[in-house]
């Protein structure tokens, strides 16, 4: 059965396998400090660990009840400041012709994100008018 478990600030993906009697938790992949099971982490571990069976909406599910928003307290939100003024920082310094001829698959890649990115920002913003 695999389960997201917390340590310290970090939330991670883990399996329970029993060898010889006894019980080891094999490490699946790391989430973050969100417990968000994506389409990427289920390929990773589907890539990694392709003998595990995994019932992956329940492990979504219980990742979703036992996870609280950050923003609820003071210290979230002073993480969610510090991140906006580094992806900020990062932006400015972001050349995007010169990605685009090295890296033309990811560059695609990230203006999509960009352009996703741009549209939660404008709908969170059009909330707080």
């Amino acid at each position: 059965m695999a389960f997201v478990r917390k340590k310290g600030k970090s939330f991670y993906l883990v399996h329970n396998v029993r060898e010889n009697g006894r019980v080891r938790q094999v490490h699946l992949a790391c989430l973050g400090n969100r417990p968000r099971v994506n389409p990427e982490i289920i390929g990773q571990v589907k890539q990694e660990h392709p003998e595990m069976e995994i019932e992956w909406d329940v492990v979504r599910e219980r990742a979703a009840s036992t996870f609280h928003p950050p923003f609820h307290e003071a210290e979230g939100l002073e993480d969610l400041i510090y991140d906006l003024r580094n992806l900020s920082q990062d932006m400015r310094e972001l050349r995007l012709d010169a990605l685009r001829a090295r890296f033309p698959e990811m560059s695609r890649t990230l203006v999509q994100e960009l352009r996703q990115l741009q549209a939660e920002l404008s709908q969170v913003l059009h909330r707080t008018e």
